[in-house]
């Protein structure tokens, strides 16, 4: 249920040897899930989502996940949407 972006992201942040976590949620997969890496650079915590009801993933249950990601960083005012794994990684080099 990954998408290619969120993989994408996370084959980089392990070959740049960044310890993250895999916070997905499985409750009720057809109509809640949601797919979340975690993890945190210099103290900032990074969360990027994809899934029913994220910036980018899907509307609601049945609709096609459009395979984008939202990215929140440290739960301060709303998160960016309907990114790239590029465009996550673009922000995660702001705070290396």
């Amino acid at each position: 249920m990954i998408c290619e972006e969120m993989q994408k992201l996370r084959d980089w942040l392990d070959n740049n040897g960044i310890e993250w976590h895999d916070h997905s949620s499985n409750a009720i997969p057809e109509l809640f899930w949601m797919c979340r890496t975690k993890f945190y650079i210099k103290g900032n915590e990074f969360s990027v989502i994809n899934g029913i009801g994220s910036y980018g993933g899907k509307r609601y249950a049945s609709a096609k996940n459009h395979g984008l990601l939202e990215l929140w960083i440290n739960q301060k005012g709303e998160p960016q949407g309907y990114l790239t794994a590029d465009n996550v990684i673009e922000r995660i080099k702001e705070y290396e």
